[in-house]
């Protein structure tokens, strides 16, 4: 059969239309070539950014952690070091200088005692441990022998001696506390024929306290 169309030029369907099947198989290439672009992008150029950066990231990572631990151990430094210098300032805030106290005492022992003369046989200072809270405690020991003209006035020379050492430079400007007669305990005088004198032995321990000099913060 042979079909005639009637239909004015103007109204009748073109023959040349795009045929659907192959636009949508275009399209789909399409997208599936950018789907490729954008994977190969992915693959080759973000990710082996991102592993640089996590590698740069890492390595300075390392560096910091070393620097860290340097920082640590200049602190632990620090620390032990502070901790040394208080203890060695605190030590020498304890320190008790003598030489100025044994001339005092020497030149106490040399002075006019009227009647009679004491020497010093032995003598020894040392810390006695009993620091009490901001103070240093000290010891000074000595061993005297008291020789006087007459036997009768023994008594009188002793009197004297702890009277005068009260009142001494050394005993007032020395730091040393209580009485100088604390720790004295009478021996029995004895007459030297010999000498024509009276002597007398005894034993004497002073305690003498100085104020600790505390280290000053970061000084």
């Amino acid at each position: 059969m042979i079909l005639i169309n009637l239909l004015p030029p103007e109204l009748r369907k073109s023959g040349g239309g795009v045929n659907p099947l192959v636009v949508t198989a275009a399209a789909g290439v399409s997208i599936c070539l950018l789907l490729f672009c954008f994977f190969a992008w992915i693959s080759w150029v973000k990710v082996p950014a991102a592993k640089r950066l996590l590698a740069d990231k890492q390595d300075e990572l390392v560096r910091k952690r070393e620097e860290a631990e340097k920082v640590e151990a200049i602190r632990a430094q620090i620390v032990e070091f502070e901790a040394r210098r208080t203890a060695l300032l605190t030590q020498l805030g304890k320190k008790v200088y003598w030489a100025h106290t044994l001339d005092d005492f020497a030149t106490l022992l040399a002075g006019d005692w009227k009647g009679f003369n004491v020497r010093c046989l032995d003598l020894s200072a040392m810390p006695t441990g009993g620091d009490r809270k901001g103070e240093s405690a000290n010891a000074f020991k000595v061993r005297l022998q008291l020789v006087g003209e007459e036997r009768a006035k023994a008594g009188d020379y002793i009197k004297s001696f702890f009277h005068r050492i009260t009142e001494s430079t050394f005993w007032k400007q020395n730091g040393f506390v209580g009485k100088a007669e604390e720790t004295y305990f009478q021996d029995k005088p004895v007459w030297n024929p010999s000498l024509n004198k009276v002597v007398i032995f005894f034993n004497l321990e002073f305690q003498r306290v100085k104020p600790i000099n505390k280290p000053k913060a970061g000084g």
